[in-house]
């Protein structure tokens, strides 16, 4: 009866199609050139201080401190990128980044490890934070950095996850999405004036390791 006048059968309600995430890529194995560098600068510290930038990541923390023997400090400083990039305008984040710091006292440190966290800060930023990181080291300490080449919208932080002295894995994980500041080798030097660039190489990923040392 329908057609007969003219009428058409009422469909129904189709809720439109919603795109999800992509899920975060499987966990990417890594073979570092540059972090045996460091282990080998701090296995010559008796009971080293080593502070890690990144989450806490209980696998690191245990192989850490088995093979050093070292103080594995945590200051979840991505944590704090994050909460920024979700309320912008709000304390500026190179105060809060050194706030975070601020127990620890200058010439304490014998490590850092910055991982890729210089990606997601701009320029004056982390020219703050790198600053800061230098007058914490040690005279002979070492600073390990991770920095993408290539400018590219950052969705995920990257946790490292260590394996072996030479191998780790990247698991990424959600990110309040932020434009990757690319640094030069050159930019690299020159923000962490007083540090002396001792390894630099480029992964077959593009992205640079870099161990920095005080002397």
């Amino acid at each position: 009866m329908a057609g007969l006048f003219n009428w058409s059968a009422r469909k129904p309600d189709v809720a439109p199609a919603v795109a999800l995430p992509a899920p975060p890529p499987e966990p990417v194995l890594t073979t570092s050139k540059v972090l045996p560098k460091l282990l080998a600068v701090l296995s010559h510290q008796p009971a080293p201080v080593l502070v890690d930038l990144g989450g806490v990541v209980g696998a690191n923390v245990a192989f850490f401190g088995d093979r050093l023997g070292c103080r594995f400090i945590v200051e979840d400083l991505v944590a704090i990128v994050e909460t920024h990039a979700k309320r912008p305008g709000g304390e500026c984040l190179a105060t809060a980044l050194a706030q975070q710091l601020s127990a620890l006292e200058p010439g304490s440190v014998d490590g850092v490890l910055c991982w890729d966290l210089f990606d997601y800060l701009d320029r004056p930023t982390g020219q703050a934070l790198a600053t800061r990181l230098t007058s914490l080291l040690k005279k002979g300490g070492a600073l390990y950095g991770f920095f993408g080449t290539t400018a590219a919208e950052l969705t995920y932080y990257t946790r490292f996850v260590v394996n072996g002295d030479d191998t780790f894995r990247q698991r990424q994980y959600p990110a309040t999405m932020t434009r990757r500041h690319v640094l030069t080798t050159r930019d690299i030097g020159k923000i962490f004036e007083g540090l002396t660039v001792a390894e630099s190489v480029l992964l077959k990923t593009g992205a640079r390791e870099t161990l920095f040392r005080k002397t």
